[in-house]
């Protein structure tokens, strides 16, 4: 099983990715993105697990979503299968403008959520992540706070 798993790897995701790897290490992260050469790229250069997205999510503590908000519903509800067979899982998000009612509904699952929302110096590491949580125990919180 993989601490995080990231669907999205593009500006934000990759450098959420690159962050995560220095606190979890690579061989704890999974990745996807509908681009395959992203992920592959991020495979090569941090040491992570390039896979597709029921895999990752059947497979992950923590699903973090990097998709844009107009892809949401669409992504929530293909991974749908493999979110309600992972009791376990924690879904974060930093879609802007979505809120933790909808992230439920698209899936149509009442899952655990953190909502998150990166500054553009994270690209740079540099940045910092504004966060809240709904359903989230305080062991799954502190871990999400250590990986970031």
């Amino acid at each position: 099983m993989y601490q995080l798993g990231f669907i999205g790897c593009g500006n934000m995701g990759g450098a959420l990715v690159r962050a995560a790897v220095k606190s979890v290490g690579g061989a704890n992260i999974a990745v996807c993105d509908f681009d395959q050469t992203k992920a592959n790229t991020l495979q090569k250069e941090c040491g992570v697990f390039a896979t597709d997205a029921a895999t990752l999510v059947a497979n992950c503590k923590f699903v973090v979503l990097g998709v844009k908000p107009q892809n949401l519903q669409e992504t929530l509800q293909s991974i749908a299968a493999p979110l309600a067979n992972n009791k376990d899982v924690v879904v974060i998000t930093m879609a802007a403008g979505a809120s933790i009612a909808s992230i439920r509904s698209f899936s149509g699952l009442d899952l655990p959520v953190i909502r998150i929302m990166p500054n553009t110096p994270v690209l740079v590491e540099k940045g910092m992540i504004l966060y809240c949580v709904s359903n989230v125990s305080k062991q799954d919180e502190n871990a999400f706070l250590a990986a970031f």
